[in-house]
């Protein structure tokens, strides 16, 4: 018997997952609503409790067709799962596969769902990865969460003579809008601008402006953030005065220029100005790109999905 998450408790949730969590993936009640039952991708059917509120599974609906192209349809995301027992676990992972192989869905996919906690499984979360092993999930590659310290942050790349860097002003969404549809109109648009709306500010967007268009972005975010995502769902283990930086692009006609650099280093500037301190760029594995600028990797992934056979 499993209970429906219309009737949660997600205080005791949050502290049935953080009970076997490690420290750097600990969450709070809050974050748990607003990444389950808030986002539009949801799984209301396939989301359960077990009656004895010993285990819980999120189940996000994939995005594509739903939010934005790109995702397969066809397969789900576990988006946080935590068990008492191995045994619960496993009897509510059961129930959840039936039901999905029931619906036509061919692949699981342990998050990278949207309003995502992990772009893969942690790998120093052994009670976690040990368990979706034993279910059958298959690993691929390697995603990472980098951090520094802003506190002495310099800027060790200069700015491109011609280019303007600052943050995206109520006036500048038509140009944003455009920059999207030509460059990234899949996911990181609809991240992006679904962010603005629930934050009411577009200057959490940091631009990178050339003759009057925008060329370049880098979504931030602070403390001050209403709906944290991305490597900012980690903001309890990264303290008071938390940044977050990501994602980041530029224009394809202007890359190979050094203005990736030089827009980062600008963006990391003004969190940095703006009183933030230890900072995360999330789901990445451009550790020589980042390292430039002083990050180093504290978090590792693995990606692991589940064929579910018919």
């Amino acid at each position: 018997m499993t209970s429906s998450f219309r009737s949660a408790d997600f205080d005791a949730l949050a502290t049935l997952y953080n009970s076997h969590a490690p420290s750097k993936y600990q969450i709070d009640a809050d974050l748990l609503k607003i990444n389950s039952v808030e986002s539009p991708v949801f799984d209301w059917g396939a989301s359960m409790i077990s009656a004895d509120n010993k285990a819980f599974i999120v189940i996000k609906r994939s995005a594509g067709k739903r939010l934005y192209e790109g995702p397969d349809p066809d397969q789900a995301h576990i988006n946080l799962l935590a068990f008492e027992t191995p045994r619960a676990g496993i009897e509510l992972m059961a129930e959840v596969k039936s039901l999905l192989r029931d619906r036509g869905i061919y692949k699981l996919v342990f998050g990278q769902d949207s309003r995502h906690f992990f772009p893969g499984c942690p790998v120093d979360f052994h009670t976690l990865k040990d368990f979706l092993t034993v279910e059958g999930f298959a690993e691929g590659g390697d995603q990472y969460d980098v951090e520094r310290d802003l506190t002495d942050y310099v800027n060790p790349f200069p700015k491109i003579e011609g280019s303007e860097y600052r943050p995206i002003a109520e006036a500048d969404l038509p140009l944003l809008t455009a920059f999207f549809d030509r460059e990234f109109p899949q996911r990181w648009k609809y991240d992006v601008f679904s962010k603005i709306t629930n934050e009411k500010n577009p200057g959490i967007v940091f631009g990178l402006f050339i003759g009057g268009a925008v060329h370049g972005f880098a979504l931030l975010q602070d403390s001050k953030c209403k709906v944290p995502i991305g490597g900012a769902v980690w903001r309890k283990d990264l303290g008071d005065h938390w940044g977050s930086l990501g994602p980041i692009g530029v224009s394809e006609e202007i890359r190979g220029r050094g203005e990736g650099n030089a827009l980062l280093g600008a963006a990391l500037e003004h969190l940095r100005d703006s009183d933030c301190k230890r900072t995360i760029i999330d789901w990445t594995g451009l550790l020589k790109f980042y390292g430039g600028h002083g990050f180093q990797p504290n978090r590792q992934y693995k990606t692991m999905s589940l064929a579910l056979e018919s």
